[in-house]
């Protein structure tokens, strides 16, 4: 149980410069910072308040494909215990027709399926549904569920995988929030998760998200509701 609050590292993004004109084009909203070479230093806790790992997401570039922007993202991600030795994955994120999407690799930490892509032996296929913050979101809206398969296989055999459902998802107040990297006007969003695997767990996570900073802090509950585990908006590095 203790790796289920790492499910929710979705939000947890920042993005390159995007000129006034491009936000007007595409009249988005960005949950993330709009500068070159900006990190967001983000600090993870067990159920008991202790520290876990960390990750870092640093903005490496931008791009525009189909009239749609794209920001790539490479995020390093630390354990407590060895902070020596970094995992360093790599994403894209979009904004595109008022709509910012997420990405949904995020929601697949539980699944270790980053392990199987070191097998020469091994292929490793994901496919996912977008997950997107509206810019018009407001207290009291429904927002658009999201869901991502990750199936792995042999010479086109599939022997194993997962799928995760991110549903229920609203926005359930506007609030403001203090961490150490500052104080946020936050909106605060609910939903619940459901990971299909060799069987089914279902948990709920609390967002609160500030335009252009992200995820400011996570909580991850379990299925009746108690703590399992955090994530908090630590440092925001230029």
């Amino acid at each position: 149980m203790r790796n289920i609050y790492f499910v929710t590292m979705l939000v947890i993004l920042a993005i390159a410069i995007i000129t006034p004109a491009n936000l007007n084009a595409q009249d988005c909203k960005f949950f993330i910072p709009t500068e070159v070479g900006t990190s967001l230093d983000f600090t993870f806790y067990n159920k008991k308040g202790k520290e876990e790992s960390y990750q870092t997401q640093k903005i490496t570039g931008t791009k525009v494909v189909d009239g749609a922007t794209v920001v790539e993202v490479e995020a390093t991600t630390k354990t407590k215990k060895n902070q020596n030795d970094g995992v360093v994955t790599t994403f894209d994120l979009k904004c595109d027709g008022g709509n910012f999407y997420m990405n949904m690799n995020d929601f697949t930490a539980t699944t270790n399926y980053q392990q199987y892509e070191k097998s020469p032996d091994l292929e490793v296929v994901v496919n996912s549904e977008d997950l997107f913050y509206p810019s018009d979101m407001a207290v009291g809206q429904k927002l658009p569920d999201g869901r991502v398969e990750i199936s792995v296989g042999n010479s086109g055999i599939r022997l194993f995988g997962s799928t995760i459902t991110i549903k229920d998802r609203k926005v359930e107040a506007a609030e403001t929030l203090t961490t150490p990297a500052g104080t946020f006007e936050c909106l605060k969003i609910s939903s619940v998760i459901v990971t299909e695997a060799s069987m089914s767990m279902e948990t709920k996570t609390v967002q609160w998200i500030a335009e252009n900073v992200g995820v400011v802090k996570t909580e991850n509950l379990s299925k009746d509701g108690k703590l399992v585990g955090s994530q908090v908006l630590t440092a925001i590095k230029k």
